[in-house]
């Protein structure tokens, strides 16, 4: 039997909605990044709405380009 752990990191700033990042490529299901928005539906429970994944260099670019975009000096 296999065992597989990841890590999943929420971002909640709304009580309707999140981002969810995980260490882990869920269309292919190896190492890598997925990044998802959730929408909270109480009568069907809650929904991931959109994600998208990437490779470890692909996330660490995004991040790095966000950081650029938003540095505070």
């Amino acid at each position: 039997m296999t065992i597989e752990l990841t890590t999943q990191i929420r971002i909640q700033a709304h009580q309707d909605f999140w981002y969810n990042v995980e260490d882990t490529h869920l269309d292919v299901g190896c190492d890598g990044c997925t990044i998802s928005y959730w929408e909270e539906d109480s009568e069907r429970g809650d929904k991931r709405i959109q994600h998208i994944c990437m490779g470890k260099e692909e996330a660490l670019a995004v991040a790095d380009a966000i950081y650029k975009l938003f540095k505070v000096n």
